[in-house]
């Protein structure tokens, strides 16, 4: 056992000084710190006993965990980033079947030969040349290099977290070998697998078993209300390949076969089968790796240790890919993990001695609500940081449909086998299981449109409320008294009063709101929330050139003011940098009223067709423009004006005055100017506040004639990331000259303007 935690010391600071390199320090100071952990090793020859082998286990560790990262950037990062803007032809080996997208499809790559980096590669195909690829093909390729740690001027963990180091668009290319190896004997199985999914479950249900069977989440995400769904009412995790399915897994193979050496092996050939079938993602080969240990100890006559194998785990994925401290996935994985290890056992035991009844759906209750609260502890501070809110409904969720889960994962294999032999059989079992799904969704969907069903990181109280309750809960346990056993009844008691009284402030001052226009930071796109007490309207909804979805930016915006309902969604046009996060907005807050221009026989692309279908779908009531209107909502109002010209999109859209806490704000969408000239002719602008300037700063809108008649105080630019030089020095003159303030999102980020002071 002492050789044991010896390894676990080692692979403790080993993880820790991956993680400093990858969020704390600069990549040229690593060589210094790992030369400062060796010396700290050196001088833990100080000391005697115990704390001398801590501490040259902890500090060697660390140092080689410094020198790896950098010796990793080095020879992976650094190299392919060279590559960008470069279009050179490589040869290359394919990993996995191309995943469709509607307009591209992206496949991984091993790029070989001696003038360039032989790493794995996304390359995206946007004339989809390669239909008929498969895993093992050799290929002689055209490609245009760009960034895989920059996206749209920010950095990202997405492709290094997971090993691919650089990506490009395919240009030309050619199958110069097929490959038959059995090293992508997995890929091919979950190829099989896919495909038997899609024939034989219904159409509503295929996306989620896809998903939970094999990791392919493409259809899944299409579905917006149901994924929204499982991330607000907690989850999420149920269709992202982790240690859970792995356990489903093997708990079956052993339920079935027993428990003997003959099982482990083949729960270990499975195990990594599976792993490697579902895309190998952190949390499924943390799982692998931890099993893997507990299988093999008994093999080997040794102990198997929890916390080593924990700690272990994470050290071979850090030691394999040191960028994969950036995986959001690899971080909840292993804090759900340290919670159950920490915290699920006393949990179990305080519920168990405290609920009355007996029996089998009672141990599940207990163990359900148990795990779910230890896994809680660890990986909502996680979820906070990246998500932006923490569920509320978590572990009722969980209670809920785990079981279900749990069967679908099981029952979904089997059908799936029993379809390759009796297609018809395994047609009539999944429609039996369809039902599952369908529960699941019913469930998520109705928990997450309750009003309280999660807090928002961008409230400020509810920042302050998770705070309090880590710090109510452990000072509660250091004071109890010495030999009595914790008791959380009093700890939680103030957390709940605590969260009423969120909950309550939260309102009062929205209640207090006179007026507040929000412009979102969403890249060239544009989407403006107003207020006035508990009113509230958006305009447009639409992102351009950043990851961020422009439905989810603006709701949680407004959730994390206590708004659940806004009275009008306006959409100026139909463009996708308008209208892209509709959708994700409707399935995340009530939307009374869709607002948009009368296109009369124009329905291009689906756009319109989709828009309607997901108001209809949400209860939305729809209101064309083809003529000037006054529309009221709450204290605020709305003059609409119908479009003018009969050009393209941006022609044809909506302008419109809202008045808001006494400021008048003009938005004119997209339109030119001599769009502009035609409403300063039209409509008397001159009490204008607060202009949103036209089209991101396009040197073709804020027309000198608009500047004159509006004469705004105050101008708000929504851009970002773009090739078109938005917003153009023309535009910003013109500005200037008028002696208007200017905001710009692209430097400040979301922009909240209080219209009421």
């Amino acid at each position: 056992m002492r050789s044991v935690r010896k390894l676990a010391a080692f692979s403790i600071g080993f993880g820790i000084s991956v993680f400093a390199s990858h969020y704390a320090l600069p990549c040229c100071h690593l060589m210094t710190a790992a030369i400062v952990a060796a010396v700290t090793a050196a001088c833990g020859l100080l000391f005697k006993g115990n704390t001398r082998k801590c501490i040259i286990l902890v500090a060697l560790a660390a140092a080689i965990g410094f020198a790896g990262y950098k010796i990793h950037y080095d020879s992976t990062v650094t190299p392919c980033e060279a590559l960008v803007g470069k279009t050179l032809t490589v040869d290359a080996q394919v990993l996995d079947y191309p995943t469709n997208y509607d307009n591209c499809s992206r496949m991984y790559v091993k790029l070989t030969g001696d003038d360039i980096p032989n790493v794995k590669a996304a390359v995206y195909d946007y004339d989809k040349q390669l239909p008929n690829v498969e895993p093992g093909d050799r290929l002689r390729a055209t490609v245009r290099f760009r960034s895989a740690v920059n996206k749209y001027g920010e950095e990202v963990d997405n492709y290094i977290s997971a090993g691919t180091y650089t990506v490009g668009n395919l240009e030309q290319a050619e199958i110069i070998s097929h490959g038959s190896s059995l090293k992508f004997l997995p890929q091919r199985i979950g190829k099989a697998l896919r495909t038997q999914i899609k024939s034989v479950f219904p159409q509503d249900a295929s996306p989620f078993m896809l998903a939970l069977l094999t990791g392919d989440r493409s259809e899944y995400y299409k579905d917006d209300a149901l994924y929204s769904a499982m991330g607000v009412s907690g989850l999420a995790h149920a269709v992202a390949i982790s240690g859970m399915h792995v356990s489903f897994l093997v708990a079956f193979l052993q339920l079935v076969m027993g428990k003997s050496r003959r099982t482990s092996v083949l729960c270990l050939t499975l195990i990594w089968a599976f792993v490697i079938m579902s895309g190998s993602s952190h949390s499924a080969v943390r799982a692998g790796i931890m099993l893997s240990v507990f299988l093999l100890a008994p093999v080997f006559g040794r102990e198997s240790d929890r916390t080593t194998s924990l700690c272990f785990a994470l050290a071979l994925i850090l030691a394999a890919n040191p960028f994969a401290a950036g995986s959001v996935s690899l971080q909840l994985s292993f804090a759900a993990m340290a919670g159950i290890y920490l915290f699920a056992q006393p949990v179990f035991d305080w519920l168990n001695s405290h609920l009355p009844g007996k029996g089998r759906l009672r141990s599940y209750l207990i163990g359900s609500l148990s795990s779910s609260l230890s896994v809680t502890v660890f990986s909502v501070p996680l979820i906070a940081v990246h998500f932006g809110y923490v569920s509320l409904l978590m572990a009722v969720t969980n209670i809920l449909c785990l079981w279900a889960v749990s069967v679908l994962f099981v029952g979904g294999y089997a059908v799936c086998l029993i379809g390759f032999a009796v297609k018809p059989l395994a047609v009539l079992a999944a429609d039996g299981l369809a039902y599952l799904v369908r529960y699941i969704a019913f469930i998520v969907k109705g928990l997450a449109r309750l009003p309280y069903s999660a807090v928002y990181t961008e409230n400020l109280y509810a920042v302050l409320w998770l705070a309090f309750v880590y710090a109510a809960f452990a000072l509660w346990y250091f004071i109890r008294r010495k030999g009595k056993r914790f008791n959380p009844l009093i700890p939680a008691a103030l957390s709940l009063i605590a969260l009423i009284g969120v909950f309550a402030q939260t309102r009062a001052d929205m209640l207090a709101d006179n007026g507040t226009l929000g412009v979102m930071d969403v890249g060239s796109g544009q989407c403006i929330a107003v207020t006035e007490g508990e009113h509230a309207a958006v305009i447009d909804c639409g992102s351009r050139g950043t990851m961020t979805n422009a439905g989810s930016e603006v709701g949680q915006y407004l959730l994390a003011r206590g708004r659940w309902k806004i009275d009008c969604l306006i959409l100026t046009h139909l463009h996708s940098d308008h209208i892209n996060g509709v959708v994700r907005l409707m399935n995340t807050v009530k939307v009374d009223r869709l607002i948009l221009p009368e296109y009369v026989g124009y329905i291009e692309d689906g756009v319109l067709a989709e828009l309607i279908a997901a108001a209809h779908d949400n209860h939305v009531k729809l209101m064309y423009i083809s003529e000037n209107t006054e529309y009221d909502a709450g204290g605020m109002s709305f003059r609409l004006y119908a479009p003018f010209d009969k050009g393209d999109k941006n022609e044809r859209g909506i302008m419109l005055t809202a008045d808001i806490g006494g400021e008048s704000i003009l938005i004119t969408g997209d339109v030119r100017g001599a769009t502009e000239r035609k409403l300063v002719k039209a409509q008397d602008l001159s009490d204008t506040d607060i202009l949103i300037v036209g089209h991101h700063g396009s040197k073709y809108s804020t027309s000198e004639e608009l500047l004159n008649e509006a004469e705004p105080d105050k101008a708000v630019i929504s851009v970002g990331y773009n090739n078109y030089g938005h917003p153009t020095d023309e535009v910003l003159k013109r500005l200037t000259e008028h002696g208007v303030e200017i905001y710009r999102t692209d430097e400040s980020g979301r922009i909240v303007i209080n219209c009421g002071d």
